[in-house]
């Protein structure tokens, strides 16, 4: 955060002696120079340009690499399931004679894995909401009144057996659209759900499709010895492998 603030300063400090940059704070700053209209509602303070610049970096560079670098390793553990997302995606580039927008979303396996990785390794594992009126939960006398902050276990909802069987098992065919409708309602919520859920949550799936199946097209993907195992950890408030991933890759073979 010191960094950001630090390249905050300079910048402000750039603008003031007529120099633009053209970076993302340089924008941010035009957003904030329109605060000064009155009229105008976009209201940013120094420390909301900031927290808005963090928020981008982290929510929209950070969940994308941790859920490339999990799948990735579930890849790599299951060969069975690497092969057949890897034989799906040359099936797309024959059809389409590359990797376009239209085959990647063509490519439901692609998405299936993906899914599939963010409820074993949902980025967010505890989402938060603010509760706006008085509410008490059907058949409780517990009440919700405005203010109360609610908490929900995106992980402990992700991993309970009640609604996904075997649910520490790597299972990509769960969201395969003829399983779909297996899935009970709000059981699956790596992005949030309802009118607050993440706004990019189709521009990072797009990008980490992208980057997976480019990746499959070009190596085959192997733990690296004594890396077996994935340990993660939420320090910083997100989920992320702990020590990285690291993993063998090696030339696909043409066939």
């Amino acid at each position: 955060i010191d960094f950001f603030i630090s390249a905050a300063k300079q910048t402000i400090a750039a603008r003031k002696a007529g120099h633009k940059r053209g970076d993302f704070l340089d924008l941010m700053l035009e957003v904030l120079n329109d605060s000064d209209n009155p009229d105008s509602k976009h209201v940013l303070s120094d420390t909301s340009l900031v927290a808005q610049c963090v928020l981008f970096i982290i929510a929209g560079y950070d969940t994308t690499a941790s859920l490339l670098a999990s799948s990735s390793f579930l890849l790599a553990k299951n060969k069975d399931e690497q092969k057949r997302l890897r034989d799906e995606v040359r099936q797309i580039v024959a059809e389409h004679g590359d990797l376009t927008y239209h085959g990647i979303m063509e490519n439901k396996l692609l998405d299936a894995c993906l899914q599939e990785t963010l409820r074993l390794y949902p980025p967010a594992t505890v989402l938060e909401r603010s509760c706006t009126k008085t509410y008490t939960l059907p058949g409780t006398d517990l009440t919700l009144e405005p203010g109360d902050l609610v908490q929900v276990p995106v992980w402990g909802i992700h991993h309970d057996s009640r609604y996904w069987p075997d649910p520490d098992t790597f299972i990509p065919d769960r969201f395969l659209p003829e399983n779909k409708s297996n899935i009970q309602p709000f059981t699956h919520i790596p992005f949030g759900i309802g009118p607050r859920n993440c706004l990019a949550m189709r521009f990072a799936l797009m990008e980490a499709k992208v980057a997976l199946a480019k990746l499959l097209l070009e190596a085959e993907l192997e733990p690296a010895q004594g890396h077996e195992n994935l340990v993660v950890t939420s320090a910083g408030g997100l989920l992320r492998p702990k020590d990285g991933v690291k993993l063998l890759l090696k030339p696909v073979k043409e066939e």
